[in-house]
């Protein structure tokens, strides 16, 4: 007994002495952050009281290097700002800019090789990469604001944070936009992404050979993909909303060559396509709200095994674009499918499941699926009643693709973050409801000119 609180009172003691040990520096306007790291021990604080450093750091000893003047760490467009080797390090409340502007060399303001680093509440502009963290572990960035170069052409442009070779990281409450790719990830496995803003980019998330990986509640709008999962297994995500991803080439969520994808309880408003899906396997779509997109899923060849239940798809333009046969997708489990707002069935045991199934593509949507140049049409009087000729003489057969049961009223998913959207719902939809008119009208204004006898056209005057 003795022994044992002998050997505790020297284990305190020492504890002591190391917490004595630690040393605040304070870096005055025109001083050297580079020469105080270099008489800095481990643990120590180092300050920023002054306006603007001109540096390049390398931190090699572990410490928290902190601002509660927002001071300015401009990296003068050469190589990395601040290069983090040393685990434990603390970065808080600094302004950090002007990486350099090799992309083929990684430059980014903040990199970070080494485990337990936390980068917390920094604003980070003139960047390439915003922050790269290259085989560290356990990274925590929480509260940052990462904006990237609109000088460059996106191509040119790094990702906010690029995850290499890396587990265990925590992203939380970031705002990034104006970068290439909101948050990167390549072999970066364990990984929780929350509360994060991601903004006119590429892809707000992409997911490259990545696994075990979740993100919930973050908000990702105008960009060309809400998320982009490729080459993954074992991802993760709920409560996010996808918003306003426009474009030939947009989608709220793509997922290529997944497996075992899980999505719940998301938001998916207002795209150009909702949910893109090719190669992907064995994956569950459940309790999302889908809501006011083109087309709301397209399905391409070995997508098998897949579940879609208790999702609202309402007011989309289109439901459901098909490449192959739809005979492996499920559109409902042992309970119940899903609400569709084109769903014209009936209900006479009053169960709230529609007593005949709803066959999710229409005649037009079979012909697009073949020829998407018809897209064009999707809203003239033609695509109409080649619609109601078909519902009133059944002689086309649709396709596989059919959910059974079919809700007779909206899911109530509870969890939908329809908070996210209330500014863009109290704007409205002003715009897309007069491209919609439009597109409803030019059609049918064209057949009228073009029915129009031509007149003689003048010859061109010459030498005026």
């Amino acid at each position: 007994m003795i022994r044992w609180i002998l050997l505790t009172s020297v284990v305190v003691i020492g504890l002591c002495a190391i917490d004595l040990q630690a040393v605040e520096h304070t870096v005055g306007d025109g001083e050297s952050i580079t020469a105080v790291i270099a008489v800095a021990e481990e643990g120590d604080t180092v300050r920023l009281t002054g306006s603007i450093y001109r540096e390049n750091l390398v931190i090699d000893v572990s410490i928290h290097l902190i601002s509660e003047v927002n001071s300015t760490i401009r990296g003068g467009y050469q190589g990395n700002v601040i290069h983090v080797r040393a685990p434990g390090t603390v970065l808080e409340g600094l302004r950090i800019s002007e990486a350099g502007p090799h992309l083929t060399k990684d430059m980014t303001v903040v990199l970070i090789e080494a485990d337990d680093v936390v980068v917390r509440n920094c604003a980070i502009d003139e960047s390439l990469h915003g922050i790269y963290v290259k085989a560290g572990q356990r990274a925590r960035i929480v509260g940052n604001t990462i904006e990237g170069r609109l000088d460059l052409i996106e191509s040119d442009r790094g990702n906010g944070i690029h995850l290499w070779n890396s587990a265990g990281n925590t992203i939380e409450d970031n705002e990034i936009f104006n970068v290439r790719d909101g948050i990167y990830f390549s072999f970066a496995n364990d990984t929780v992404i929350t509360g994060n803003h991601i903004h006119h980019v590429r892809y707000g998330l992409h997911y490259m050979y990545s696994n075990n990986n979740s993100f919930r509640e973050n908000f990702f709008e105008n960009n060309v993909a809400g998320a982009a999962l490729m080459y993954s297994e074992d991802i993760e995500f709920d409560r996010n909303t996808f918003a306003r991803c426009r474009g030939f080439r947009a989608y709220g969520i793509l997922l290529q060559s997944m497996g075992r994808v899980t999505a719940r309880s998301n938001l998916v408003l207002d795209n150009s396509r909702g949910i893109f899906m090719n190669n992907t396997n064995a994956s569950t779509i459940a309790g999302n709200d889908v809501v006011d997109n083109d087309l709301a899923v397209q399905l391409n060849g070995g997508c098998d095994g897949n579940t879609f239940n208790d999702n609202n798809f309402i007011n989309n333009l289109s439901e459901l674009l098909l490449d192959v046969s739809d005979r492996e997708t499920r559109w409902a489990d042992a309970d119940s499918g899903n609400y569709w707002s084109r769903y014209r069935g009936y209900d006479l045991d009053r169960d709230g499941i529609g007593d005949t199934g709803f066959v999710i593509q229409n005649v037009f949507q079979i012909l697009e699926s073949n020829v998407p140049e018809v897209r064009f049409y999707l809203l003239s009087p033609a695509a109409e009643l080649l619609r109601a000729a078909e519902a009133a003489l059944p002689i086309l057969r649709l396709g596989d693709a059919e959910d059974p049961r079919p809700l007779m009223r909206t899911s109530s998913n509870a969890e939908v973050p329809w908070h996210t959207a209330e500014e863009f719902a109290a704007t409205g939809n002003a715009f897309w409801a007069m491209a919609f008119v439009m597109g409803a009208v030019l059609p049918l204004g064209t057949l009228l000119v073009l029915s129009r006898k031509p007149k003689k056209r003048s010859p061109p005057r010459v030498g005026r």
